[in-house]
């Protein structure tokens, strides 16, 4: 009888331990990205054939030097997403981790109805940054908070808080005699943070978030990371298409973090894009290949590193997109009217270790109060 009761034991804690590193795995799996531009999302994320805004430090550097814009500030830039099970359970999650007053069976039964769910909210950042033609500066903000329901016998949530800070210059210069080829490099400071545990319903009504912030602040790092690109347009389709190759290696250098941080990998990347403009219609459409070397994330899907996507824009003022993003449909719009900035995305995350696998459907909205001063030629035109 004892033989088998270790047998059971053993069972039991070999399921608990293969459980918890499951969601660990679910976790690491996310492609990482420092910052995620939400215009970009909405094209599917493929925009390192683009990047003319002050994006471009995290996508293709060289795109700055295509920017159309004689110069722009972002004064007050807010940036909020959510996934669609943090809107269905947005207020049961308030109420377990905000102090409502629920006791432990109450909580139990709150998890227990959101066995196996992804919730997230991701991102919460702002981005204030300064743009003059072919060179910009910003300072960032970015986290994320992700909570994932699992182990029906004992329901337990698996948190993971994550927080970037930095600052980032990035700079472009156009060369030969068409200026067609475009270079560009990025240098950045960048602090990083986050606090990862599990909690049961026990846990969850015993609560002290004060605790959580020290753990937190005691799992940190710095770094110091650069990027490089270049962009060539393809002088036999530049009149009608605006065609363009582009490659980037992406997020080098120096970091020192904490055992319990992810690790910041560089990247190489590479895109396709055209641009044909008529009066006052432009476009975008752009074919992505990132991590062409597979150095970042856990995991070898080449799908996860395929994104395509199409942007068309009117006036310079409203902006349709839609895209693929790791196989999946992206859709996005934008306004820009005067000092106001809004774009938003609908876009799926896949979680899992290839394309198709775990999917995770989200929503980001971008307000953006600042200024853009427009150049009189728009249309990615030599300006002499």
């Amino acid at each position: 009888m004892k033989k088998y009761i270790l047998l059971i034991f053993a069972f039991l804690l070999t399921a608990q331990i293969t459980e918890a590193y499951a969601q660990k795995s679910v976790f690491s799996r996310e492609y990482p990205r420092i910052m995620t531009s939400v215009r970009a999302m909405g094209m599917g994320n493929a925009f390192y054939g683009v990047s003319n805004d002050k994006y471009a430090a995290f996508y293709n550097p060289a795109g700055l030097a295509m920017n159309k814009s004689h110069w722009s500030l972002d004064l007050i830039p807010l940036t909020i997403g959510v996934n669609d099970n943090l809107v269905n359970n947005g207020t049961e999650l308030s109420n377990m981790f905000l102090g409502g007053g629920l006791d432990t069976n109450s909580i139990a039964k709150i998890l227990d109805g959101m066995m196996g769910q992804y919730n997230n909210i991701n991102p919460v950042g702002v981005f204030p940054a300064f743009t003059y033609k072919n060179w910009s500066f910003g300072i960032f903000l970015n986290s994320n908070v992700n909570l994932l329901t699992y182990n029906s016998a004992m329901p337990t949530v698996a948190a993971k808080v994550h927080a970037d800070a930095g600052a980032v210059f990035t700079y472009a210069h156009s060369f030969l005699k068409d200026k067609s080829l475009h270079v560009g490099a990025s240098i950045m400071g960048i602090f990083r943070m986050a606090y990862t545990g599990s909690y049961s319903s026990v846990d969850i009504a015993e609560l002290d978030t004060s605790s959580i912030l020290n753990n937190a602040l005691s799992n940190q790092g710095w770094g110091v990371l650069g990027s490089v690109g270049i962009m060539y347009e393809l002088p036999w389709l530049r009149k009608e298409l605006n065609a363009r190759v582009g490659l980037s290696f992406n997020e080098f250098g120096y970091t020192s973090f904490a055992s319990g941080l992810d690790e910041i990998t560089p990247t190489l990347n590479l895109s396709f894009a055209i641009s044909p403009n008529w009066n006052f219609i432009s476009s975008n459409i752009v074919v992505d290949f990132n991590d062409l070397l597979f150095m970042a994330g856990s995991d070898k899907s080449f799908g996860k590193r395929v994104n395509i996507g199409a942007e068309i824009g009117f006036w310079n003022r409203i902006f349709l997109r839609t895209g693929l993003h790791q196989g999946y449909w992206t859709a996005g719009a934008g306004v820009n009217i005067w000092a106001l900035r809004i774009n938003y995305a609908y876009y799926t995350e896949e979680m899992g270790a290839y394309a198709g696998q775990y999917a995770d459907t989200r929503h980001v909205l971008e307000v953006v109060i600042g200024w853009d001063q427009m150049l009189k030629n728009p249309h990615n035109k030599i300006i002499k």
